[in-house]
């Protein structure tokens, strides 16, 4: 009588896999939601297309591979396992790379609102590297760029260059941290968002609905403009604090924000 050495079906060599699989994107999950793409950045910064990259790389190919390779008793078959363990591994390392390039690093204020840098647009910049090391960390930082005013022609340029995703260290000459509880600088750029909304039925709901739900009177929320990759919106943030609440999933648009902007 002979005994089948192999005793693990190709059903459960996927099971096995799906599994492993599994526990490794929960663990890149936890980075992506509680640091990389920290709430509301998950939403503004297209955080699902990011999730969409690991799940790709993870849970399907790798495990896809092994439902139709595998076969209890194949010559090679060991080989051919190790072949694609490698080529998973060498994919979610890719995913993972992707994902870091992309992910937000740093939010600056900057003379009419908010701009989420990447970590590519920072790790390509011409900044010093041990300030790189400052900015760049597991959560998004937040800086505060203190534009000369008696530079307008350099101001313009360095604007510019900066919503183009370039030339990043001609604003962060003049950066310093920023505090969201400091209203020096988020004065800057908030928001009446009662005289924002009020014009339009569908955001004044969606503003009534946001402090119904976070249980906040709209005198004690700052509303700033925030410009990412899903679009132009407005960063909730208690101005007591300095924590911030959430986004309003309200479209930020340039000339009604010009006219609501809260002057000092």
């Amino acid at each position: 009588m002979t005994t089948n050495r192999y005793k693990i079906t190709r059903f459960k060599a996927f099971t096995i896999h799906i599994g492993i699989s599994i526990t490794i994107f929960l663990c890149l999950l936890v980075l992506l939601l509680g640091y990389w793409y920290k709430a509301p950045f998950f939403d503004l910064e297209d955080g699902p297309k990011a999730i969409q990259i690991i799940i790709f790389v993870d849970l399907v190919l790798g495990p896809l591979l092994t439902l139709i390779v595998f076969k209890p008793g194949k010559p090679g078959l060991k080989f051919d396992m190790s072949l694609i363990a490698l080529f998973q591994l060498s994919a979610l390392i890719y995913g993972i790379w992707m994902v870091q390039m992309a992910r937000p690093v740093t939010v600056v204020l900057s003379y009419d609102a908010l701009y989420i840098a990447s970590y590519r647009t920072i790790k390509e910049s011409d900044i010093p590297k041990a300030d790189i090391d400052n900015i760049i960390g597991l959560e998004p930082t937040y800086l505060y760029i203190n534009l000369p005013k008696d530079q307008p022609d350099f101001v313009a340029t360095a604007m510019q260059a900066f919503k183009e995703s370039r030339a990043f260290e001609l604003l962060f000459e003049y950066s310093e941290p920023l505090s969201f509880s400091n209203k020096k600088q988020t004065s800057t750029i908030a928001i009446d968002i009662e005289k924002y909304t009020a014009s339009n039925p569908e955001w004044s709901g969606k503003l009534r609905e946001f402090i119904s739900t976070n249980k906040l009177s709209p005198s004690s929320i700052t509303f700033l403009p925030i410009r990412a990759k899903r679009g132009k919106y407005f960063l909730a943030v208690n101005h007591e604090s300095g924590e911030i609440i959430d986004y309003l999933d309200v479209p930020f648009v340039e000339n009604l924000g010009t006219e609501a902007r809260i002057t000092q």
